[in-house]
């Protein structure tokens, strides 16, 4: 039961659907979410020509996680789009699955896990100067660590981060990560901050937003600071809110603002 507590706010982040944080499920456990997301903004840096209007981005999130063994976990997402750009459409779906090196709610010092992911994206989406994706077919390794400090049997704070290394069936390697705290009040009230970076190593330094077909070329960096409170129902799951803020971007959308709504709702076989 303890453990599933942790997974009731293991909500995804802006960026994908698929998990990042080093904390897994019960065994035979799963989650099912449901998340919308809107951004908004009026310029991409470096790009020619510049946007002329402000840019809207609604996506509509669908992930289900399963934990089949102690140290295994699998989850997949799909992503639906409507933008400025793109009228409402499939954009993008991914299935990760991760290892659980060490688990820090048993005994040992940290959690620490490791994975790897695919993400494949529509060609119209890559069209979209919105769309993250890098090309028609992303892959990642990726590693999270983090640890939890208890009090009265209950969690009151974690920090954790997670990396990432990328390459696309085109194009240049990328490196993204999160870094992020958080608090628990009653395992009912729960708040978070975090950072966002992203970093890709494309040789082209423009961008035009006419003749876009994803980031897998273009030199792209990024930093985002985000906020998030989240509500737990108990059996009935848990509602989170979230707002994040772009802090810098380099040939890519900047000065966006996102507010996220995710429900997540947990179920054991």
């Amino acid at each position: 039961m303890r453990r599933s507590l942790f997974l009731l706010f293991l909500l995804p982040f802006w960026l994908f659907g698929l998990e990042v944080q080093p904390w897994f499920g019960d065994i035979y456990e799963a989650h099912i979410l449901g998340s919308y997301s809107y951004s908004r903004f009026r310029k991409v840096q470096g790009a020619t020509p510049q946007l002329t209007a402000p840019f809207n981005v609604n996506l509509f999130y669908g992930d289900f996680e399963f934990t089949f063994t102690q140290r295994w976990s699998v989850d997949t997402d799909i992503v639906f789009a409507d933008t400025t750009q793109q009228p409402f459409g499939f954009r993008s779906w991914a299935i990760q699955l991760r290892h659980l090196f060490l688990d820090d709610i048993v005994s040992d010092p940290i959690s620490l896990a490791f994975g790897g992911s695919a993400r494949v994206t529509s060609k119209r989406a890559l069209k979209d100067v919105s769309c993250p994706s890098h090309a028609n077919a992303d892959f990642e390794l990726n590693l999270s660590v983090g640890h939890e400090f208890d009090r009265d049997e209950q969690w009151r704070f974690r920090v954790w981060g997670f990396g990432a290394l990328g390459m696309a069936n085109r194009g240049s390697p990328w490196l993204r990560g999160i870094i992020g705290g958080e608090g628990n009040f009653c395992d009912q009230h729960k708040w978070g901050i975090f950072f966002i970076a992203s970093h890709s190593y494309g040789r082209k330094r423009t961008i035009d937003p006419d003749h876009f077909l994803g980031y897998a070329k273009i030199r792209q960096k990024s930093l985002d600071l985000g906020i998030r409170y989240g509500y737990g129902m108990g059996q009935f799951g848990t509602l989170r809110f979230e707002y994040i803020r772009r802090l810098t971007a380099r040939l890519y959308p900047q000065q966006v603002n996102t507010v996220v709504v995710s429900y997540l709702l947990p179920f054991g076989f």
